[in-house]
């Protein structure tokens, strides 16, 4: 049987040297927006100010800072979306916001305006540290690829393949690179393995 050539490794030296040390800096950054946002929050619970509605007002806007923080604009704005969306569902459906109207409202116009903002935001591509892993990941699947064609029928490669899957196995490719049917397969492994009884 054609052995499966070892997946190659995640080559880091397609980095910076620098990379790891700025994705460590924005994952901090992130989370400690994440815990400003939730000291907003649990500080909301807490508040009670003379409009009804202050406490609702100061959770809204921490959990929007740590979302969006934590996140950032596009799917942060999404998760925050469904968030308020349960809030406002179950201030509704359970009567909980009874006599504080204003709180529905707050809840259900900030559900539609994260809503809209996810939507229409632009969602910018990856820049930094982020863009060179995924450049490097993107480089080592297309050598993944370019490694498993040569190996089916290419110079110097196996016959059965060079990658996990169908292609890895031993009579699975034909001469022009067609699968071959499942029955033909299985009755030259058995004849194969006839052989090597004998």
């Amino acid at each position: 049987m054609a052995q499966v050539p070892p997946q190659m490794p995640f080559d880091l030296s397609k980095l910076p040297p620098d990379a790891m040390s700025l994705m460590k800096k924005e994952m901090q950054r992130r989370f400690s927006l994440f815990l400003v946002g939730a000291v907003v929050v649990i500080v909301g619970l807490f508040v009670n100010g003379p409009p009804v509605y202050l406490p609702t007002v100061v959770m809204v806007g921490g959990g929007a800072l740590a979302i969006l923080g934590l996140f950032g604009l596009a799917r942060g704005a999404g998760c925050f979306a469904i968030v308020l969306f349960f809030f406002w569902l179950g201030a509704v459906a359970c009567g909980v916001s009874r006599g504080s109207d204003p709180t529905v409202y707050i809840l259900g116009l900030g559900a539609l305006g994260f809503a809209l903002l996810a939507q229409f935001a632009p969602k910018p591509k990856a820049t930094g540290p982020l863009a060179n892993l995924q450049a490097a990941m993107q480089a080592m699947q297309q050598a993944q690829q370019q490694a498993q064609q040569q190996g089916r029928g290419g110079p110097g490669g196996p016959a059965g393949g060079g990658g996990p899957g169908f292609g890895s196995f031993p009579f699975a490719q034909m001469g022009d690179g067609k699968q071959r049917p499942a029955r033909e397969r299985v009755i030259d492994v058995n004849a194969e393995e006839t052989k090597k009884k004998k």
